[in-house]
């Protein structure tokens, strides 16, 4: 008889026990939800002031169980924001993803938003479609008047291809470019293998000044500056269009 009552006691502590880690889950949960909530809401307003506009509040996912300890230690591990069609300076990328690792802020910070934010190291994925890399393009060695919006460009075997075409003495010809996407210095550049035209049939002298532009051509991808201080460091390509990865330190992303 006593061992019996002695069970149903036990299985009444194991159900208070399931009880109350479930209401602490659940309160870790809605606490981790209003920080990335005003996290967002700060890094929109971080992002205003750097002139970058986007159409909807940044997605914050707060990485870490239990979160309310990372609160109390003011330490997190990982935050990562996903900004979708940010503007840049009037440049529209199509996403912009950034991990921020070793995040310092203290409670008032992450659950009001009265604070800074600010992570030791941010990496940044940002992605641009080709439609929106052409007008980008700063073409140098050319005669002037060349519309960058014009060039021709896609990408086959990961290497960039481009047309570019003007008109000389009133006969419209084209240089023709083969290359591959590099950085330096933060800046994208596109390091041409191979350059041409399609002025085989014109006049000599057209086709003489075609083959000096062909030797003077230099392109460039002018991006804006990042924000979050981000700095590219590798850029890729495919059929979509260019996938650039950045990196930044000491970086705030939200703050009163």
């Amino acid at each position: 008889m006593a061992r019996s009552r002695g069970s149903k006691v036990a299985i009444g502590l194991l159900v208070l026990l399931l009880i109350v880690l479930g209401v602490l889950v659940i309160v870790d949960r809605v606490a981790a939800g209003e920080a990335e909530k005003q996290i967002a809401q700060q890094s929109r307003k971080e992002l205003t002031a750097r002139d970058v506009s986007t159409p909807s509040d940044p997605k914050v996912s707060i990485d870490g169980f239990p979160f309310l300890t990372q609160v109390l230690a003011g330490k997190y591990d990982k935050i990562t924001i996903s900004i979708a069609q940010p503007k840049v300076n009037n440049v529209q990328l199509d996403k912009l993803d950034v991990v921020a690792n070793t995040v310092r802020a203290d409670a008032q910070s992450v659950l009001k938003g009265t604070g800074d934010v600010v992570a030791d190291k941010i990496t940044g994925t940002a992605t641009i479609s080709w439609d929106n890399v052409r007008p980008l393009l700063q073409l140098a060695g050319l005669p002037n008047g060349v519309d960058p919006s014009q060039v021709e460009l896609k990408v086959v075997n990961n290497q960039i291809q481009l047309r570019v075409p003007f008109t000389i003495s009133g006969a419209k010809f084209a240089v023709t470019a083969k290359g591959t996407l590099i950085v330096e210095s933060g800046a994208v550049q596109v390091r041409l293998d191979e350059v041409g035209s399609d002025a085989g049939k014109a006049p000599p002298f057209v086709q003489n000044l075609i083959k000096r532009y062909e030797k003077q051509l230099t392109v460039r991808v002018k991006i804006p500056q990042m924000p979050f201080k981000l700095v590219i460091n590798r850029v890729e390509s495919s059929s979509s269009g260019l996938m650039m990865i950045a990196s930044a330190d000491d970086v705030k992303l939200s703050g009163a």
